[in-house]
């Protein structure tokens, strides 16, 4: 999904911005008063940094600073991500991005405003159904013998709905998978069961497969048997 597809309601472009060429005095006072953690500094409409409250209250009582403008303080150069971007994309270079706000740059580079870094989390969430509605499946599989479809059909075939997944090595040697999805499913207990009579070894599934009562558990699969009979 590219960024601008549902940016709309989510870019700020209200959010106070400063010219590098602005006074140091003048900005850690509007951003004081103004209660602002972070801002966009921008050079011709370019973002070149992001200046942070913190960084600027160490100067607050340095006569030094006195006519100092931004540009002198050799902020460090900003990332910032493009409109056109795939949000994927983005998610590789979150840790780049220090502030709460992520400047968001439209065409040919110039600031168009910024977004919090917990909104592009969220989507990111919402993308993959990491919320209340789902559940988490996690199986061992041999890296040499995996056939995800196969996997998935096994699922849907126990009214399992496959909502998202995802996959990574078992142990640093590369030696097995983990494949994690995200499903919705009206019975986990009675899927997990099926799908280790299939052969899955289950590594994790949500706790709401974790029955309190061991004698419950084992009469719920003796209904289970006798239903299947």
């Amino acid at each position: 999904m590219l960024l601008n597809e549902y940016i709309e309601n989510t870019l700020d472009t209200t959010s106070p911005v400063f010219a590098d060429d602005a006074l140091v005095g003048e900005v850690l006072a509007f951003m004081q008063k103004e209660g602002l953690e972070c801002a966009p500094v921008l050079h011709d409409g370019l973002i070149t940094a992001m200046v942070n409250l913190m960084d600027l209250l160490p100067l607050e009582q340095s006569k030094k600073t006195k006519g100092v403008r931004l540009c002198e303080l050799k902020l460090e150069q900003a990332e910032c991500i493009g409109l056109d971007e795939h949000i994927f994309d983005i998610f590789s270079r979150i840790r780049t991005f220090p502030s709460t706000l992520i400047p968001v740059s439209g065409q040919g580079g110039r600031y168009a405003g910024v977004m919090e870094k917990t909104i592009l989390l969220e989507r990111i969430a919402a993308i993959f159904h990491l919320g209340e509605e789902a559940v988490t499946l996690e199986l061992d599989v041999p890296s040499f013998d995996l056939k995800l479809s196969e996997v998935i059909a096994a699922l849907e075939k126990n009214d399992t709905t496959v909502l998202s997944f995802g996959m990574y090595p078992a142990n640093p040697e590369g030696e097995g998978i983990v494949v994690t999805f995200r499903i919705q499913t009206y019975d986990l207990f009675r899927l997990v069961k099926n799908l280790e009579k299939y052969g899955y070894s289950i590594r994790y599934s949500s706790p709401s497969f974790k029955e309190k009562d061991d004698d419950m558990r084992e009469k719920a699969l003796e209904f289970i048997r006798l239903m299947e009979m």
